[in-house]
């Protein structure tokens, strides 16, 4: 059996970890407006061509699939094998890798949706745009031929994107890729209209959407904003480096490195936003993170992103530019960085 179901997990959790470089500057790009009118003194991140890029889009919508890494996580395969019949679907498999699909002539398939669309900063053979279903991504594989595994990467505007890999169950090196990427397309498009709202489809049964009410009872406040979560927006600053302190509304955590720092927060209050003030002098945007209430606080070096949990806690992640390259990337950064805390206060996965 083929490695790459299983490898490619690690690889994109590798990839969102630990791809960027303390110091370094990423690939060119400005920051998303935090005004309310569109209009913002502060530059706007264009991914790109390539699409490589992390997500340049208001985070608005729910999740489409499970995020929970288990059996439980795939029963909505079911769910999709009349919509997969017509691409020759032969049987499904749960994994922790992902929801696993078998084609034929050896073809395998897995969507999985447990990380924010993010950026890839590592070198790849396959590095392109594609828009599926209305939706932009990219299409992409990180090893070399005579490898032929193929993946797609879909923004949906959520902060958890689809991804679907296509591969030869036998053999890392079998099948054609140009063939597995056009399989990774089909199945991405049918699971996009199936799931996701914004393609006309409806999230799968039993999606949790939010966090738990009791998600930050006595809750360690760098685990909730952990340095593994930093290390998405290129804060590598390590376990070690995590600094605890306190503020008026909670505690708080901070990952700082040269290039930029990361400043987690939660409200031991639970006034909701209402009770937590803007920046003084900061563009304000108020609106939805996922489905959850939420607002941008943007200043010429910062970010601030907050969410109002379901029991009226908010957790707050700020990105501060440090270097001129970061600058122009605190909201994306912030964004990137507060996606996958909520998904690990979802999953109670650190």
């Amino acid at each position: 059996m083929s490695r790459w179901p299983y490898f490619v997990a690690i690889a994109l959790l590798l990839t969102g970890c630990s791809s960027a470089i303390d110091g370094k500057a990423f690939r060119e790009g400005a920051a998303p407006a935090a005004s309310s009118d569109g209009e913002s003194k502060y530059p706007q991140y264009k991914p790109p061509a390539d699409g490589s890029g992390f997500s340049a889009q208001v985070l608005d919508q729910p999740l489409a699939l499970p995020v929970v890494q288990s059996d439980e996580g795939c029963a909505w395969q079911d769910s999709i094998k009349a919509e997969l019949q017509p691409l020759g679907l032969v049987s499904t498999k749960a994994s922790l890798s992902g929801c696993q699909f078998v084609f034929p002539n050896n073809k395998g398939a897995q969507v999985h949706a447990y990380h924010p669309y993010g950026w890839v900063t590592q070198d790849s053979p396959v590095m392109e745009p594609v828009e599926i279903a209305g939706f932009k991504g990219r299409t992409y594989a990180f090893d070399p031929e005579p490898a032929t595994f193929c993946s797609v990467n879909m923004d949906v505007r959520a902060y958890a994107s689809i991804a679907v890999d296509a591969y030869d169950i036998g053999s890392d090196e079998g099948g054609v890729r140009a063939e597995h990427c056009e399989l990774a397309k089909k199945v991405a498009e049918v699971v996009l209209k199936k799931f996701v709202p914004l393609a006309g489809g409806k999230p799968a049964p039993g999606t949790v959407q939010e966090p738990p009410a009791e998600a930050l009872k006595d809750a360690d406040v760098c685990e909730v904003v952990k340095f593994t979560h930093a290390n998405y927006a290129g804060v590598n600053a390590g376990r070690e480096g995590a600094q605890k302190g306190e503020s008026p509304l909670g505690p708080t955590c901070t990952h700082e490195v040269a290039y930029a720092k990361v400043v987690g927060m939660y409200t031991t209050g639970t006034g909701g936003l209402e009770a937590v003030p803007p920046k003084a002098g900061a563009d304000v945007r108020n609106g939805k993170f996922g489905t959850l209430k939420a607002r941008f606080e943007q200043t010429e070096e910062t970010c601030a992103l907050s969410v109002q949990l379901g029991n009226g806690q908010v957790v707050q992640v700020d990105f501060v530019g440090k270097k001129k390259e970061a600058m122009s990337r605190t909201c994306v950064s912030a964004q990137l960085v507060l996606s996958v805390s909520v998904l690990s206060l979802i999953t109670g996965e650190s």
